[in-house]
């Protein structure tokens, strides 16, 4: 154990001080606004003669100018510029970038899959490095231990200005800026709603995309509708004929079905049986759960403070340097504090579950069946546990799979 710990905190400290050093030398590089990715951006090309300097890709840039001026000067928005690139069968970025010759990526075939796609649109118009910048620091290891990267604050970017020939003057850039962030401008969003998950389409049986269309009206009120669209028809029209359907067709729909289907259970007492017995099987197996988990935290502590005695073990013997085991010991004991408000966090809920499980009977049931009825406020986990699956069709035909009942047709 002594020698482990020796060795781990030798391999830590020498990981840490390799990426310290890593870390400043690409401060250095992006400061002086070199640039730093692995691939040039769509449009230009890395400098041979230069190193970490990018040069005009002219046919992929003429792409670019060509975006920038149908969304700037021609009005069009990002999924119809996507359009009519995929109608030029001109190659997506990601595609061109991989096909090593001017001539092959002249030639090439667009396909099915090299398809253009309004975020790739979206991120032309937003990035910088067209009017001449070099942007760092947009990304940030969590952890010199492992290789994820999270994204950076705006204000946590390094932008150094004129580093290479610009392909769209600043007027234009700063005309898409405005447009992009105007928001009297009708746009989608990404929003949450009480379905989402549980949309689908029909015709390619894709999950459907959220979206919350809204507008500013000159009375300064905001229109809002969401609704759903095939999450491939939201990349690239052609490829579903599914079009958008109103989230309140779908909830209107699945409102007239589940009041139909409460009140025949109501008059059950068969059905109410079965509801009884499976509620008290469903608290029963988040209890389980919860336990299994409250188990395991458990061991964990134990672990904790077991790496914690041997610490100061091995500090009494003199076998660890004073600084390593502060390190070792502060980690660990952080740990052991987390690990101990999970337990209690779980604790806690096992007992509001054991209080769940008392409280079930036959009459607050039927009660609840009677309340819901009116069905004004079905939340998010309510309809994840009545409904498996919606499908929608290209006529807007509204498909229901209850869990409790076969396949449902409007």
């Amino acid at each position: 154990m002594q020698f482990l710990t020796f060795k781990l905190s030798f391999n830590d400290y020498y990981a840490q001080d390799i990426s310290n050093k890593i870390k400043s030398v690409k401060n250095r590089k992006i400061e002086k606004g070199e640039f730093q990715g692995g691939i040039a951006p769509y449009g230009y090309k890395k400098d041979e003669k230069i190193k970490n300097h990018l040069i005009i890709d002219e046919y992929a840039a003429q792409i670019v100018r060509d975006i920038f001026d149908m969304y700037v000067n021609k009005g069009m928005s990002t999924i119809k510029i996507a359009d009519r690139l995929n109608e030029k069968e001109i190659l997506a970025p990601a595609i061109y970038l991989k096909i090593p010759t001017y001539i092959n990526k002249k030639s090439a075939n667009s396909k099915g899959e090299y398809i253009w796609l309004r975020s790739q649109i979206n991120n032309i118009l937003r990035n910088e490095v067209y009017i001449g910048n070099v942007v760092g620091r947009k990304y940030r290891k969590v952890s010199h231990k492992i290789a994820k990267v999270r994204k950076t604050k705006k204000e946590e970017h390094v932008i150094v200005e004129n580093m290479h020939e610009p392909i769209i003057d600043v007027y234009t850039w700063n005309k898409a800026q405005e447009k992009l962030n105007d928001k009297n401008v009708t746009r989608e969003r990404r929003y949450d709603h009480q379905l989402k998950g549980l949309i689908f389409c029909k015709e390619c049986g894709k999950i459907a995309t959220l979206r919350c269309r809204t507008e500013q009206r000159k009375s300064g009120k905001i229109w809002r509708a969401d609704y759903f669209i095939c999450s491939n028809r939201n990349s690239y029209r052609s490829l579903c004929e599914c079009k958008q359907i109103q989230a309140k067709l779908i909830e209107e729909e699945i409102k007239r079905i589940l009041k139909n289907e409460i009140e025949k259970i109501t008059y059950s007492s068969e059905e109410l049986k079965q509801i009884y017995k499976d509620a008290q099987i469903e608290l029963e197996k988040e209890i389980y759960k919860l336990e299994k988990d409250l188990s395991n935290c458990k061991l964990k502590l134990n672990l904790s403070n077991r790496i914690l005695e041997e610490l100061y073990e091995d500090k009494v013997n003199q076998v660890i340097r004073k600084e390593d085991f502060e390190r070792l010991y502060k980690q660990t004991d952080e740990d052991k504090k987390e690990i101990i408000k999970k337990i209690k966090n779980i604790e806690v809920e096992i007992k509001q579950i054991e209080e769940k499980l008392n409280d079930v009977d036959m009459k607050k049931i039927e009660e609840r069946a009677k309340e819901i009825l009116s069905l004004d406020n079905i939340t998010k986990e309510m309809y994840q546990k009545l409904i498996e699956r919606i499908e929608f069709d290209k006529e807007k035909n509204i498909f229901i799979r209850f869990k409790f009942s076969k396949y449902t047709e409007k």
